[in-house]
C-alpha cells in the first residue's frame, strides 16, 4: 500500500512492487481485450518449454519502439495451424514483418510490458512482402536495371558454370545430378552461401559478384522451395543489384513453381526450380552441339558437291591436257631428232680439233717438264756443296774447336767460365777434358 507519512502533503511514495502492480492494473484496464499489433521480428528464440520469445520492432522508423512478445506452447499450436492454413507461405523468422494479436500484460518481476501472442495474420506478411517487392522492382526499373542482365550475351555452349547455393542442400544435389547425367564436360565452380536469414542477402550478392569476375560462362543461383519469408533474401536489393551489375548471365532456380522473386525478375533467365535451371543450361549446350552437327553436315554435303564437280572438271581437263601433251611431244620429238643430227656433225668436228690441240699441248708439257727437272737438279747440287762446307765436322777438321761447360752449355765468351771450371773441348778427331787455370781478356789481363 502506498505510504504518504514522510512525503510532502498531497504526494505518495510507491514501493517497486506496488508501482509495478498499479501499472499492471492500468494496462489491463486500458487494454481489457486482445489487440492487433504489427512490427518486425527480432531476436526470436525457442525455449525448452516450447515457448517462443521475440521482440517486435517498428519497421522503417528512425526511432525504434520495441515490444516483448511471448508465444506460449499452447498458443503456438494454434498459430502454426493458422500459418499452415494460409498456405505455409509465412515463417516467423528474424526480419519478418508480421501482424499479430495478443493480450497486453505487465510482467511485474521484470517491470516489462509484454504481449501474450495468440494469433497471426499471414496475409499481412504476404502483402508486405509483395508491396516491398513491387516497390523495389519499380525503383530498379527506373534505373534501367531490371533488363540489364538479360542483355549480357550468353555463351553458345556454357560449359563453365558458377553455382551459388548452400553446400549439401537438396538444391545443390538436384543441380549437380542434372548436369552430371547430361554427359557434357561441365566445369563447375561452387560458392557455398547461406540462403536464408539476415546474413543471406550479403552472402548471395557477394558470391554472384565474385563468380562473375572469374572465367565462368554463366552464374547459376539455386535455392530449394520454402515459405515466402524463407526466400526473402532473393527479394533483397543487394542481390538484385549484384545480378544487374554482373558481367556474366545469371540463371536463377529459386523455390517452387509458384514462387517468383525479385532475383528472378532481374536475372538473364529465371527457371521454376533448381532442377529446371540445370536443365536449361544442359539444353543450351545440347542445342549448340546440335547446331554444330547440322553445320558440319551442311559443310560435308557442300564439300562433296564441290569435289564431285571438281572431279568432273579435272577429268575433262586431264583429257585435254593428255591430247595437247601428245601433240606437243610429237612436235618436240621431231625437233630433237633434227637437233641430234646437227649435234652429231658438230661434235665430230669439235672433237677432231680438240684432239689436235691436246697432242700439241702434251708435247710442249713434256719438253717444259724436262727443262725444269734439269734446273732443279743443278740447284740441288749447289746447295749440297754449301751444306757440306758448313758442316761443324769439316770446320773442326780445319783446326777449330768447341768448348762446353759441365752443364753442356757452349762457351762463347771468357765471361762464361771461371778459374777452376772443368770444360770439355771438341776438336776434329775427339774431345779434350780440361780445367781453366787462368782467364785472359783481349786487350788486357
Amino acid at each position: 500500500m502506498a505510504d504518504s507519512s514522510d512525503a510532502a502533503p498531497g504526494t505518495t511514495t510507491w514501493s517497486v512492487g506496488e508501482l509495478s502492480e498499479a501499472i499492471g492494473d492500468r494496462v489491463r484496464t486500458a487494454f481489457p481485450g486482445e489487440v492487433w499489433v504489427r512490427g518486425e521480428i527480432h531476436d526470436l528464440t525457442r525455449a525448452r518449454s516450447n515457448h517462443v520469445y521475440f521482440t517486435l520492432h517498428d519497421a522503417d522508423e528512425d526511432v525504434t519502439a520495441q515490444l516483448s512478445v511471448m508465444l506460449s506452447s499452447t498458443n503456438r499450436v494454434r498459430v502454426n495451424r493458422l500459418l499452415l492454413r494460409g498456405g505455409d507461405r509465412v515463417r516467423m523468422t528474424d526480419g519478418t514483418e508480421v501482424r499479430i494479436r495478443g493480450r497486453l500484460d505487465w510482467y511485474g518481476p521484470r517491470g516489462q510490458l509484454q504481449l501474450q501472442m495468440t494469433s497471426i495474420d499471414p496475409a499481412f506478411t504476404l502483402g508486405q512482402l509483395a508491396a516491398a517487392r513491387a516497390e523495389l522492382l519499380d525503383r530498379l526499373r527506373v534505373e534501367g536495371l531490371v533488363d540489364a542482365n538479360s542483355l549480357v550475351p550468353l555463351a553458345l555452349a556454357p560449359l563453365r558454370i558458377g553455382l551459388v547455393t548452400s553446400a549439401g542442400s537438396a538444391a545443390e544435389a538436384d543441380v549437380l545430378d542434372e548436369l552430371h547425367r547430361s554427359g557434357f564436360a561441365f566445369e563447375i565452380t561452387r560458392a557455398d552461401v547461406r540462403v536464408q536469414g539476415p546474413e543471406a542477402p550479403g552472402a548471395v550478392a557477394g558470391a554472384i559478384t565474385g563468380l562473375a569476375r572469374t572465367r565462368v560462362d554463366v552464374v547459376l543461383v539455386a535455392r530449394g522451395g520454402g515459405a515466402a519469408t524463407d526466400l526473402a533474401a532473393f527479394d533483397s536489393e543487394l542481390v538484385a543489384r549484384a545480378i544487374a551489375a554482373a558481367g556474366k548471365p545469371v540463371i536463377t532456380g529459386i523455390g517452387h513453381e509458384v514462387d517468383r522473386s525479385v532475383a528472378d525478375a532481374v536475372a538473364h533467365t529465371a527457371a521454376k526450380t533448381p532442377t529446371a535451371a540445370a536443365q536449361h543450361v544442359v539444353g543450351l549446350v545440347a542445342g549448340a552441339l546440335e547446331r554444330a552437327e547440322h553445320a558440319w553436315q551442311r559443310v560435308a554435303v557442300r564439300a562433296t558437291q564441290v569435289l564431285d564437280r571438281g572431279d568432273a572438271h579435272l577429268d575433262r581437263s586431264r583429257g585435254r591436257a593428255a591430247l595437247a601433251a601428245r601433240t606437243a611431244a610429237h612436235r618436240e620429238q621431231g625437233r630433237i631428232d633434227d637437233g641430234a643430227i646437227r649435234l652429231a656433225r658438230s661434235a665430230t668436228s669439235v672433237l677432231d680439233g680438240a684432239g689436235r690441240r691436246l697432242d700439241e699441248a702434251a708435247r710442249r708439257l713434256v719438253a717444259t717438264s724436262r727443262r725444269r727437272v734439269d734446273d732443279a737438279a743443278s740447284r740441288l747440287d749447289v746447295l749440297a756443296t754449301r751444306a757440306d762446307l758448313l758442316d761443324p765436322v769439316h770446320v773442326l777438321s780445319r783446326g777449330w774447336s768447341i768448348a762446353r761447360r759441365d752443364d753442356h752449355g757452349i762457351v762463347r765468351s771468357v765471361d762464361d767460365v771461371a778459374v777452376g771450371d772443368a770444360l770439355s773441348v771438341r776438336v776434329g778427331d775427339g774431345t779434350l777434358h780440361v780445367r781453366v787455370e787462368r782467364v785472359d781478356h783481349d786487350g788486357g789481363p
